[in-house]
Parts: structure tokens; sequence; C-alpha cells
């Protein structure tokens, strides 16, 4: 595979992705990584600004306007931490557990469609060339 072609799958792969979360983004009036902010507290014990930036690769610039966003929506709910007051924590409400729930079910589609006709000895294989080609890249960005 040529360099162009991983990139272009990426591409690709993108693509897929906005036209899968679209519905739920037009829906909600919510942004992608409004959206992947969601699942990430969904899933997560981690639920400070610091530790989504850590996690996911989001810039503090795109967390703190997602964030006060999401805020404004009534989906996340912001509190002092009780030891150190310079630490907020980001709880989701309810309304915003509905929609993680319908982003990972979108995900999970997504799943579906690329693994369609692929083994489990071919998916694994991804995995691990996968696994490796982040490594790669993460040290080149000393990430």
């Amino acid at each position: 595979m040529e360099t162009s072609e991983i990139v272009l799958s990426g591409i690709q792969l993108k693509k897929l992705m906005e036209h899968m979360e679209l519905p739920i983004m037009e829906k909600y009036q919510l942004r992608p990584v409004e959206l992947d902010i969601l699942v990430f507290l969904y899933h997560s014990k981690g639920n400070t600004a610091k530790e989504i930036m850590k996690k996911k690769c989001i810039s503090k610039a795109h967390i703190s306007k997602s964030i006060d966003n999401l805020y404004s929506k009534g989906y996340v709910k912001l509190m002092e931490d009780t030891k150190d007051h310079r630490v907020i924590h980001i709880e989701l409400t309810n309304s915003a557990n509905q929609i993680a729930q319908e982003t990972i079910q979108m995900y999970e589609a997504c799943r579906d469609i690329l693994l369609k006709d692929i083994s489990p000895e071919e998916f694994a294989l991804v995995k691990r060339v996968t696994k490796k080609m982040v490594e790669n890249i993460n040290e080149v960005l000393g990430s």
C-alpha cells in the first residue's frame, strides 16, 4: 500500500464518520468534537478538561469552547474539586447520556461497515499494524 493510499483510507474513514454523525449533530446542534467529548465522559473515569486534552489530543481552546457549549445546552455539569478549587470536574447530565449512547451506536455502525467481510484473523493483523503505525507517529510527535 502506497503512502497516499494510507492517507486516502484515513480521509475516507473521516468522510464516513462525518456522514454517519451528521443526523446526531443536526438533532442536537452539536459539533463532532462535542460528540467526542460526550462519549469520552460517558466512558471515562477522567472528567477534567486536562484529561480530555491528554487522552483525546484535542486542543485546550477546542475543549474550552466545547465545554461552554455543552454547559449552555444543559448537557454537562461543572463542579469544583473538593481538594483543589482550581480543578473543575465535568459530569454528564441525563440528556447527555442519551446523546452519548446514540453516538456510541453510530460509532458501532461505522465499525460494522469497516469490518464487513473481514475475518477475525485479518482484524487482529490490522490492529497490530495500526498500533505500530500510531506508535511510529507518536514517536515523531513526542506524544
